[in-house]
């Protein structure tokens, strides 16, 4: 994660010079920029927001309650926060390299949620219950096992989708299209935490993950 970070400030400062007084902050889902801030607001913002993330995400688990402790979750937390400062990497990258914002900002965003997808999807099952992220439905929170398949089914999801993102990319590349990409694997793990529910409280065998 701290590379991650280092990276971005690295890119602020190569960029820097060469930086336009606005750049194009806002998007539609077609990717057109709709909205502008300074330039000096751009090279800061996204690697405070990734800093501060990873102080919030350390603070977080350390007040957890004991139930959501997460004791064997460091290594998957880590690998999280690193796969969300791959997308906050990627959409830095667009907004420095395409000040203007009308060449490739769809794709080094697609292109990081793309990254997020695989890397956090790699993970996502292994994640322990807590209070502040996953799939934190009624069905997922009552028992361990719904928590633990649906997070497995997630993470399957997750890196497919990925997968099938960074080849798209290459070829076609918007805001929404990438938006899209992620909102599959977020609510289809949903029904499926409900169908698992169903299942098990009727005493059938569990679907597969």
């Amino acid at each position: 994660s701290m590379l991650t970070l280092l990276g971005m400030a690295a890119i602020s400062f190569h960029f820097y010079d060469t930086l336009p007084p606005t750049i194009a902050t806002k998007f539609d889902f077609s990717g057109e920029p709709t909205q502008y801030s300074s330039k000096e607001f751009v090279v800061i913002f996204l690697p405070m927001v990734f800093a501060g993330l990873i102080v919030l995400i350390n603070a977080l688990v350390k007040i957890s309650p004991h139930k959501f402790s997460m004791p064997n979750s460091k290594k998957t937390m880590d690998t999280i926060v690193f796969g969300t400062g791959l997308l906050l990497l990627g959409i830095h990258i667009g907004m420095v390299t395409d000040p203007g914002g009308q060449v490739t900002f769809a794709k080094y965003f697609s292109w990081g949620m793309a990254l997020f997808l695989i890397v956090v999807g790699n993970v996502f099952g292994k994640t322990e219950r807590n209070f502040f992220m996953g799939i934190r439905v009624p069905w997922t929170l009552s028992t361990e096992a719904n928590w633990k398949a649906t997070h497995r089914f997630a993470g399957k999801l997750m890196v497919t989708f990925g997968v099938l993102l960074m080849a798209v990319t290459f070829f076609y590349s918007t805001v929404g299209f990438a938006v899209a990409f992620i909102l599959l694997p977020t609510l289809v793990p949903v029904y499926y935490s409900y169908r698992y529910y169903k299942l098990y409280e009727k005493g059938k065998e569990p679907i597969e993950a």
